[in-house]
């Protein structure tokens, strides 16, 4: 049996006035019928002749399209329009209650907030009359919205904490009271427990926090910041950082304090908790980093003034020298050795100022950033052999002892910066002779090492003396720029303290470096690493040195090893004593048994009877059969006179490398002509005469430096003063008229690139083949391999060096 709908049956007139106590408006609704009339209005909410012409159309549901369309927001039109439909009613309004709509109705411009009422009734024969009741409730809904909205901004900001901070703690000032509501990770629910220990007081529990887990030095300002005065009358946000400690140190917290407005109309302070330790610590050492940073650019620009002051002085003293020599020369223009020795004197103090500015240009092309690597190939035994005849003649004046040592050096012909590479060198080794007192030991190391790379060789160079050394705080500023060393033993010795910064940071452009060991009073060793490219090495006819016997004497025990060495890998038997006396003794015993060795190599310099003495008494004992090699680190041309009288048939410079050996013994098997390795020290030893130069110099001073020095080998010498003028003289003059041309660089009318460019592409052999020297104050890596670039042979720097200009001489005029 289906159970009955229970129905309620009450009096329309009694309905009517039980709700118009509390709706502006109410309306019938026959649901048979769908007729819709007026029970009563109060006149204000609806306007009379607008309600009269609404009722007029009789039928509910048009009476309440047009009360949509023309009264309803329109954004509530189509829920409204759906809710209130007959059949919805007749299914959604309850037995006994009521159906309520809430809706915002539009008039004149003006949004109001509406509710709508529906109950049902039902007489004795079942017929359905709805009564529909409408009320303005516009205040009370604004103000519920506004409540809602304040809550919803309130609940985001304690969730927006509650995200981001492991602990969030609600306080309210005016109780005194905390609430948890959040504790997340262990230091959440610590601080959670701790305020439960003190009954959730917020200021006990704060002020036995702060003495118990705040550092000294943030529990004033953490106290000060949340403290339940300050609860009370702060009213916007803020945050503050202290220091918290812990067993493993201090930690860094932030508390963020955010309020929000409870319904009572009292405040709560929303208190997160998070940690910003990293943070705070990287800030930190960003700002030490950043004072750090600051300090050391003070410290740079305090040592760049000082270095101006003392270059100042430094700079000025040579001048003095240079001056004040010049004037005293001229006081005595009739004494040609007080001439001479004022000469010699400004020379000197020349040299010193011109490697003043030499570093500091250096320096300061460096820290511009503008210097090139030039990548050119050269011989290794070429460029160590310049080093020392450039630093021979100061290591003979200090009466030093140099040994110079080669170990497994396979590959001697490679590529990189040549010239840089000199300048280190020569910045260490001259350092090296300054450094140490006279009569000291400098020893240079030379050995190759596996790169970890095709075609790329690892060469170290240990350069180590026995002079006064570095103290410890010294060591750590030697490569600083600008920071020159104060030392009352170094007080009398020239120098700029740039060179190991330039040196360094060549070295490292190059991919390598330089490490420095030292002691004060014992010593320094400086090794220089750097990675050079191998390149195609000549020819050796290695097969014919098989088993070919040698004898090298020399009493340097690591020398005498590492020629031996050297020999055994070419194939040959190579024998070694450390004395003329045994080299002497071994000679004879081979020729008398009739097994003369191939050659001999012998020092010049051996305790008892020298490599002279020796090769004397070997000529004397076999005679000339037996090829001898004088070696020697000293300038040959000091014992060449007295060598070949006594005998000796070529000289090789130390250290011996395997392309000088190799060339050497391919000359006694017959290969090449056999080479003497005479290292020039003196144009005067040329003679040029019949050659002719053309000098093209601008300025009339260095034109007439020049003009005197070259004439000094029997050259003789004409000169033009600008490039075009230079270019016109070889298109006019005959065929090999000039032998060689001199060639300035900075000139008016035609610079010396541009004019080595014309000279080149000239339609004549002659002009394509001549040689051309840059000579010129344009004295970088840069200005050699721009010059190389246009076509010229070489280049000499000014001022001149005189030994590299013997060497160009010979090179391409003998």
């Amino acid at each position: 049996m289906e159970k009955e709908t229970p129905t309620v049956r009450v009096d329309d007139a009694n309905i009517a006035e039980a709700l118009s106590r509390e709706y502006s408006s109410l309306f019938k609704i026959d649901a048979a019928t769908r007729q819709m009339t007026l029970y009563r209005t109060d006149g204000i909410s609806f306007d009379p002749a607008v309600l009269d012409k609404l009722l007029a159309l009789g039928d509910y549901e048009r009476i309440l399209s047009q009360y949509i369309d023309n009264f309803i927001a329109p954004e509530d039109r189509d829920r409204i329009r759906e809710a209130i439909t007959l059949p919805v009613l007749m299914e959604k309004v309850p037995a006994s209650g009521l159906y309520k709509l809430g809706f915002r109705r539009q008039m004149k411009g003006m949004v109001a907030y509406y509710e709508m009422n529906t109950v049902k009734t039902v007489d004795d024969s079942g017929h359905v009359t709805f009564v529909l009741g409408l009320r303005d409730v516009d205040e009370e809904a604004r103000r519920q919205l506004k409540q809602t909205r304040e809550m919803e901004v309130q609940r985001e900001i304690i969730e927006g904490l509650g995200s981001e901070y492991y602990s969030v703690l609600l306080v309210e000032p005016e109780k005194d009271v905390v609430t948890s509501y959040r504790a997340d990770e262990e230091e959440g629910r610590a601080i959670q427990a701790y305020f439960r220990h003190y009954n959730n007081s917020w200021s006990k529990g704060i002020l036995a926090y702060s003495e118990e887990l705040i550092s000294g030095e943030s529990r004033p300002d953490f106290i000060a910041g949340l403290s339940l005065d300050k609860l009370k009358r702060e009213t916007r946000d803020y945050s503050l950082i202290y220091e918290k400690l812990t067993e493993d140190g201090i930690i860094y917290l932030q508390a963020r304090v955010a309020f929000v407005h409870a319904r009572n109309g009292g405040k709560v302070a929303v208190i997160g908790t998070r940690n910003v330790d990293d943070l705070i610590k990287k800030e930190r050492q960003q700002e030490m980093a950043l004072r750090a940073a600051f300090d050391a650019a003070e410290a740079a620009n305090r040592a760049k003034t000082d270095f101006l002051s003392n270059m100042s002085h430094d700079i000025r003293t040579p001048l003095n020298g240079i001056i004040g020599m010049t004037a005293i020369a001229v006081a005595h223009i009739d004494e040609k050795e007080r001439v001479r020795e004022s000469l010699m004197k400004i020379t000197q103090a020349s040299k010193h100022l011109l490697s003043l500015i030499n570093e500091i240009l250096d320096m300061s092309k460096i820290e511009s950033g503008k210097v090139d690597l030039v990548e050119e190939a050269f011989n290794l035994s070429d460029l160590v052999d310049n080093l020392l005849t450039m630093i021979n003649p100061e290591i003979e004046a200090h009466h030093h002892e140099l040994s110079v040592n080669i170990t497994d050096v396979a590959h001697e012909e490679v590529i990189g910066d040549s010239l840089r590479i000199q300048k280190v060198f020569t910045n260490l080794m001259s350092n090296a002779v300054k450094y140490t007192p006279d009569g000291g030991r400098i020893r240079l190391s030379i050995c190759e090492k596996p790169s970890g790379q095709p075609r790329v060789g690892c060469y170290e160079f240990v350069f180590e003396d026995n002079g006064i050394g570095m103290a410890e705080e010294e060591l750590e500023r030697i490569f600083e720029p600008f920071v020159r060393a104060r030392d009352e033993r170094v007080g009398s010795i020239q120098g700029t303290g740039l060179g190991m910064p330039i040196s360094r940071n060549i070295v490292r452009m190059m991919g390598g470096d330089i490490k420095v060991e030292s002691q004060k009073g014992v010593g320094s060793r400086f090794t220089v690493t750097i990675y050079l490219k191998f390149r195609d090495a000549e020819e050796i006819p290695y097969e014919k040195f098989v088993d070919l016997p040698v004898l090298v004497a020399d009493d340097d025990e690591l020398s005498l090893e590492s020629c031996c060495g050297m020999l055994n890998d070419f194939g040959m038997l190579a024998e070694g004593v450390s004395s003329g006396a045994e080299a002497l003794d071994r000679v004879m015993k081979r020729h008398e048994a009739k097994e003369d060795y191939f050659a001999c190599l012998l020092d010049w310099k051996m305790p008892g009877m020298d490599g002279i003495a020796a090769v004397r008494a070997i000529r004397q004992a076999v005679g000339r059969d037996v090829p001898i090699i004088i070696i020697s680190a000293y300038d040959w041309s000091d014992i060449e006179q007295e060598a070949r009288e006594a005998g000796a048939n070529a000289f090789i410079s130390k250290p011996l490398f395997r392309s000088r050996l190799a060339r050497t013994f391919s000359a006694l098997v017959g290969e090449e002509e056999i080479l003497t390795d005479v290292p020039l020290s003196v144009l005067g030893r040329l003679d040029l005469t019949g050659r002719r130069a053309l000098l093209v110099e601008d300025n009339d001073l260095n034109a007439e430096i020049a003009a005197e020095i070259l004439g000094m080998t029997g050259i003789q010498v004409e000169r033009v003063v600008d490039g075009l003028m230079a270019v016109d003289r070889m298109d006019d003059c005959p065929e090999g008229y000039y032998d060689i041309i001199f060639m300035d660089i900075q000139m008016p009318v035609m610079n010396g690139y541009d004019a080595a460019r014309a000279i080149r592409a000239m339609d004549r052999r002659y002009c394509r083949e001549v040689p051309i020297i840059a000579m010129t104050a344009n004295a970088f890596a840069e200005d050699v391999q721009a010059a190389r670039t246009v076509g010229m042979n070489g280049h000499i720097a000014k001022p001149l060096d005189f030994v590299m200009l013997a060497g160009v001489l010979k090179k391409w005029l003998m």
